[in-house]
């Protein structure tokens, strides 16, 4: 769950604090105020406490890490009494996520990755649950950003974007993104639709895509923007950039009221 910084595990608890810090330093910006990471283990490897908070961090990596994944044999690492991990919000340019992750009674083993790197793998959970959240104006500004760039490269200027997205069944959300674009004294709409299927890691599969025009510089973009859509067609985005270890979401639940509401629950009985 936790990629560790140095390349030997913590021996404590303040070791163990210093190493999830520095690991989370090299892809986030991190907050000055107050503490990212703290960690009550008087008896350690028994652990009172881990708290993360990376309340406005913001995404220095240009695209996001690999999940972590170990290989080879593990061992027994810790036994934490209490786990949160929060970020209120987590900023990438400019939009941001809501994340918390809590957890009661979690077995962490210490393994490594391919890499020869330490990690921390979440093995057992009594009861854990996660939220991620990302408002309507945040999806919003993201599609701007990424309709702005694909437009410069057309010498089309983007007027405005819509985003309207429909839970389809517990895991699934249809998509539809609106441009309205200019060129010269030309204005053009284009439509761009899809789908997102999340899995039990978090992870979202993106189909279904298309993209169809209005007007003369909407049909041009469109025929241009529709062969570059191709490639994503299948490709799996993380919706957060930790991974689950060995244990399995349930009670999975998105939600588009206010954007895009993820919810799930792990660990204990299914």
């Amino acid at each position: 769950m936790f990629p560790l910084a140095g390349k030997t595990f913590p021996k404590n608890g303040d070791a163990l604090a210093t190493s999830i810090h520095d690991a989370l330093a090299q892809v986030l910006t991190l907050s000055k105020n107050g503490s990212t990471v703290t960690v009550d283990a008087p008896k350690y490897p028994a652990v009172k406490r881990i708290t993360v908070d990376v309340s406005d961090a913001v995404v220095s990596a240009e695209e996001p890490p690999p999940k972590p994944k170990p290989t080879g044999k593990r061992e027994k690492g810790l036994h934490v009494e209490q786990l949160e991990v929060t970020g209120r919000p987590i900023r990438y340019e400019a939009s941001k996520l809501d994340l918390q992750v809590k957890a009661r009674n979690v077995d962490l083993d210490f393994g490594k990755d391919k890499g020869g790197r330490p990690l921390l793998v979440l093995s057992g959970a009594d009861e854990g649950t996660v939220d991620a959240k990302i408002g309507k104006a945040d999806i919003r500004a993201l599609a701007t950003a990424a309709a702005t760039a694909a437009a410069k490269q057309q010498g089309v200027t983007v007027q405005d974007v819509e985003v309207d997205l429909r839970s389809e069944g517990t895991r699934s959300v249809a998509a539809e993104v609106r441009v309205k674009a200019k060129k010269l004294l030309v204005s053009g709409v284009v439509r761009v639709t899809g789908r997102l299927d999340v899995d039990d890691e978090l992870n979202a599969t993106v189909s279904d895509l298309d993209c169809t025009g209005e007007g003369m510089v909407g049909t041009v973009a469109a025929a241009a923007l529709r062969a570059k859509l191709k490639p994503y067609n299948g490709k799996r985005v993380q919706l957060v950039a930790f991974s689950l270890g060995d244990v399995t979401l349930r009670d999975l639940k998105i939600e588009t009221r206010s954007g895009l509401h993820v919810t799930a629950r792990f660990g204990g009985k299914a």
